[in-house]
């Protein structure tokens, strides 16, 4: 019997661990969906309930601030405006510092037609802040609620927590240009987002 418990334990050992092993491999492959955060945001704020559509509109940067609720990846940006452009820069910025993380140039943007410009995987984190901007699309749209009220920040969409809309408009602007003039309540100017990957739990 003693023999035979000796035999058995390191078997029965020996398979949990396989199982254990198994189970963690399973999770660390686990290949997370690609979400855009902009219809959540528009539905949950009612930036979805009133848009004038400006075709050829002021100079400027347009967008909004944002933060991760876990670790992921921006994967493509995306831009929906009222009018054919071409060429348009998008920032992602380092809201605190303001520093430009990345700009990528969507070279053909249709109107009323989102256009997506995948990039190579961009690493956000959960203890920062960032804002995604597009520059002189001098086409956009004007988005409030449809009894003009302001909006209450956060905005939850998904895995991303949306802080405020951010924006700068001015003659003088000629690239991108941090979008200082932010957290307006009553207002979103876009429409430009992004596709957010999570890679970890």
């Amino acid at each position: 019997m003693k023999n035979l418990i000796k035999i058995v334990l390191p078997i029965l050992a020996l398979t949990l661990a396989s199982i254990a092993c198994s189970k963690d491999d399973s999770d660390n492959d686990k290949e997370f969906s690609q979400e855009n955060p902009l219809t959540s945001f528009l539905q949950k704020s009612g930036f979805d309930e009133l848009i004038n559509n400006y075709e050829l509109g002021a100079y400027g940067e347009i967008g909004y601030k944002f933060k991760p609720k876990v670790k992921g990846t921006i994967n493509a940006v995306t831009l929906k405006i009222p009018r054919d452009r071409t060429n348009i820069p998008v920032t992602i910025w380092d809201a605190e510092t303001r520093a430009i993380i990345k700009t990528v140039t969507i070279p053909i943007v249709k109107a009323n037609i989102e256009a997506t410009q995948n990039i190579q995987p961009i690493e956000i984190l959960p203890t920062k802040t960032y804002i995604i901007s597009a520059n002189n699309t001098r086409s956009y749209y004007e988005r409030m609620k449809a009894d003009q009220s302001d909006i209450r920040y956060p905005i939850e969409a998904g895995n991303i927590s949306v802080l405020g809309a951010n924006y700068m408009f001015s003659r003088d602007i000629l690239g991108p240009t941090f979008p200082e003039n932010g957290e307006e309540l009553r207002y979103l100017y876009g429409d430009v987002s992004f596709v957010f990957q999570q890679t970890n739990y």
